[in-house]
């Protein structure tokens, strides 16, 4: 069983091998373009384009998915008689795709720690370091959330798309903005404010990463505390979701 997972696993990096190798490519060319618009001894530019590269990473899983399963869906008579388990199947694909996101993280803030090492007024360089674990901890969360996301909506469009066509794209994205919407809704009620609502921890502050913050357009006065409560309610949310996905895609997209 282990043998077929890695042949899985095989399969899957080869089809993205190069899609990968163009990111990382990519990672360098961000922090260097940054440092030679920006003065060299002003570095805040260099964690502001930083930055804003690894929040792009959050639509790095997309990307790959995308592109794993519609490689599959062109070879239905490979993916759809394989006798891997859909969760294999899935296990495969998503290890792969968020481990070229980890890498491409860790790439990106290797590359940018280094540059950070040449900034003469560079000041509370100890909390560079726990600041971009951070942050990067947080996009890695929320790259799962989007993912298991759109594997949710990916489902629901492979579904409509023998019955409608083209025009399961119209639909699909139509359902993503009424769900935004209904999820906004249900984020202001007072049950999931409840249910959510434990295990706050208040982050210090400091002018350094304030600056930071304000340079990467986020508000630190609301983002002053770590609700470990919601994150694990939302954590709970993606695995019931991922389940739900993977039994409807093995029902009605596989069958």
């Amino acid at each position: 069983m282990m043998s077929q997972f890695r042949g899985l696993l095989m399969k899957d990096w080869t089809i993205i091998k190069g899609y990968v190798l163009l990111v990382l490519l990519l990672d360098i060319i961000i922090p260097l373009g940054s440092a030679m618009l920006f003065p060299f001894e002003s570095f805040l530019g260099l964690l502001v384009y930083s930055g804003t590269v690894m929040l792009l990473h959050t639509l790095v899983p997309i990307v790959l998915l995308s592109i794993l399963f519609t490689k599959e869906m062109d070879h239905p008579d490979i993916f759809f008689h394989s006798s891997a388990s859909i969760h294999k199947i899935n296990a495969s694909k998503f290890g792969i795709v968020f481990l070229a996101t980890a890498l491409s993280l860790l790439w990106t803030s290797l590359l940018t720690f280094v540059s950070m090492l040449f900034a003469p007024d560079l000041i509370e360089m100890e909390n560079l370091l726990p600041f971009g674990a951070a942050f990067v901890a947080v996009i890695l969360f929320f790259s799962v959330l989007v993912a298991i996301v759109y594997y949710f909506y990916l489902t629901l469009f492979y579904t409509m798309k023998p019955k409608i066509g083209s025009f399961a794209y119209i639909v699909t994205f139509g359902l993503f903005i009424f769900g935004l919407e209904m999820w906004d809704r249900v984020m202001a009620t007072k049950l999931y404010i409840a249910a959510t609502d434990f295990w706050v921890i208040r982050l210090d502050k400091s002018e350094f990463l304030t600056n930071i913050a304000h340079g990467l357009m986020l508000s630190f006065e609301n983002r002053a505390t770590l609700q470990v409560g919601q994150l694990l309610v939302t954590a709970l949310l993606l695995v019931f979701l991922y389940l739900l996905t993977a039994y409807w895609f093995e029902k009605k997209v596989r069958a």
